[in-house]
């Protein structure tokens, strides 16, 4: 009789365990180097994993990640500018600002000094990063200017020598060189977590568990281990979001 009724309980249970839900495990674009894209992934995976869900991060390119996102390969973007979705629309933003994106220009001095973006004859940038590439398009076309696929990698062009001047989103270059560098803020834009719209139903729970979070502390904890200032402005749920400043 025992063993019939472990037969019962395992026939009950099988087609529960069959049907789970396919939100249990969400893919996500792997966190850049940067200390607020590694806060991001931190953070929202322990949001995810209060709500019974698996956040998993793959390297993927950061400019191919927004076309497989879009098109619902990926489950989403891991933190972007909100107007990655006038483009992508089947990407959905989530109410809360991770973080304050700033672009940083920084340029050789030995060979542009005192130069604004305008003027800097060779840029080095990670491609992927819209907020970047509008500046760059608005640059003359006599302008050299070179993608790569890293943060490193375009670091390494600049400190090399190879370009006069390198563009990083959410970056601070702390490097020694054997040039005088400065350093520009060109932009500053809110940056927010993305579900595609197949997804969609988590974003409430998913908005209600990033709050709570940082009621706890726990965000705030974060933003101290990694270095990452708290935005300038974080929404409120009773607000219309999305504001930008």
């Amino acid at each position: 009789m025992r063993i019939l009724g472990l037969l019962l309980a395992l026939s009950v249970m099988l087609p529960v365990y069959a049907t789970a839900p396919a939100e249990s495990v969400l893919e996500f674009r792997q966190a850049l180097g940067s200390p607020a894209s590694r806060y991001s992934q931190s953070l929202l995976t322990e949001a995810y994993q209060r709500l019974g869900v698996e956040a998993r991060f793959i390297e993927v390119p950061l400019g191919r990640s927004l076309i497989e996102s879009d098109k619902g390969n990926l489950a989403g973007e891991l933190a972007r500018v909100l107007h990655i979705n006038q483009q992508y629309k089947n990407l959905l933003p989530v109410p809360y600002v991770l973080f304050d994106t700033h672009v940083y220009l920084y340029v050789n001095q030995q060979r542009c000094a005192g130069c604004q973006l305008s003027q800097v004859q060779s840029l080095a940038y990670v491609r992927g990063s819209l907020i970047v590439e509008e500046l760059l398009r608005k640059l003359p076309a006599s302008r050299q200017v070179i993608g790569s696929g890293s943060l490193d990698a375009a670091k390494q062009m600049f400190l090399t020598g190879k370009v006069d001047g390198v563009l990083f989103p959410a970056y601070k270059l702390n490097a020694t060189s054997t040039f005088p560098i400065s350093e520009q803020i060109l932009q500053s834009l809110p940056d927010y977590h993305f579900l595609h719209r197949q997804h969609q139903e988590l974003i409430p729970r998913l908005t209600q568990m990033l709050f709570q979070l940082e009621r706890e502390g726990f965000a705030e904890r974060l933003r101290l281990k990694y270095g990452v200032p708290a935005p300038r402005r974080q929404l409120s749920r009773n607000e219309k979001p999305f504001a930008e400043y």
